[in-house]
C-alpha cells in the first residue's frame, strides 16, 4: 500500500510537470498514509519525482520516513491543515498553472463560466497573499478551507497557484487541470 501510494504521486508528480500546470521546481503532491502523510521532497522538480522523493511526515512535519538527505516540501504544514480540516481528502496537488495563477496575480477569482466549471467546481475561492512556506499562508489556507462549503476542492493562493484536494489523486488531477483550462478560457473570453 505504501509503495502504490507512492508511485501514485510520483505519477502525477511528473503528469502535472508534463502538462504544464506547473515549472522548474516548484509545486508538491501528498496524499494521507494511515494517519501520516506522504509528500513529495524539497527542491525536487516535479518532472523528476520517484519513489524515492516522497517522505513520510507526521502532523507536526517530523520525518517518518524517506531516503536520507532530502527534506520535505516547505509547503507541509499547509497540506496537513487542509487534511485536518477536511477528513474527507486523502489527496492534495499544488502547483503554479499560468493563467489561474495569472488572474490572482491581479487579484481575481478565476472566473467559473464554463458549463463545466459551472457543475464540477461551482466555486474556487481566492485566498489573501501570504509568503510561501510561512505559517502565515498555512493559516491563511486552513481559515478557508474550514469556511468553505463541502463541495470546494481547489482554492488559488493570491499571487501563487492552485490547491485542489479530494478523494483520490486522479480526481485531485482532473479539477487542477479543469481550473487551469477555465482560467485559459476566461482569459480568452475576456480578450476577443
Amino acid at each position: 500500500m505504501l509503495d502504490q501510494c507512492k508511485k501514485e504521486i510520483a505519477k502525477y508528480s511528473n503528469l502535472l510537470y508534463d502538462r504544464g500546470l506547473v515549472g522548474a521546481a516548484g509545486g508538491n503532491v501528498s496524499m494521507r498514509y494511515k494517519d501520516a502523510y506522504l509528500i513529495t521532497a524539497s527542491g525536487v522538480s516535479l518532472r523528476d519525482v520517484t519513489v524515492d522523493d516522497i517522505l513520510l511526515v507526521d502532523r507536526n512535519c517530523k520525518v517518518l520516513g524517506g531516503r536520507e538527505g532530502i527534506r520535505p516540501s516547505k509547503e507541509t504544514i499547509l497540506h496537513i491543515k487542509i487534511y485536518m480540516a477536511r477528513e474527507d481528502a486523502d489527496s492534495i496537488i499544488h502547483i503554479h498553472p499560468v493563467y489561474t495563477t495569472g488572474f490572482s496575480v491581479k487579484n481575481i477569482s478565476v472566473p467559473i463560466i464554463t458549463a463545466s466549471a459551472k457543475l464540477k467546481l461551482i466555486k474556487v475561492p481566492l485566498v489573501k497573499y501570504a509568503d510561501p512556506g510561512s505559517s502565515e499562508l498555512a493559516e491563511n489556507v486552513e481559515a478557508c478551507v474550514k469556511n468553505s462549503p463541502a463541495y470546494v476542492k481547489a482554492i488559488v493562493l493570491e499571487k501563487h497557484g492552485l490547491i485542489a484536494f479530494d478523494k483520490g489523486i486522479g480526481n485531485c488531477f482532473d479539477i487542477a487541470e479543469l481550473v487551469e483550462e477555465t482560467a485559459k478560457i476566461a482569459f480568452v473570453s475576456l480578450n476577443i
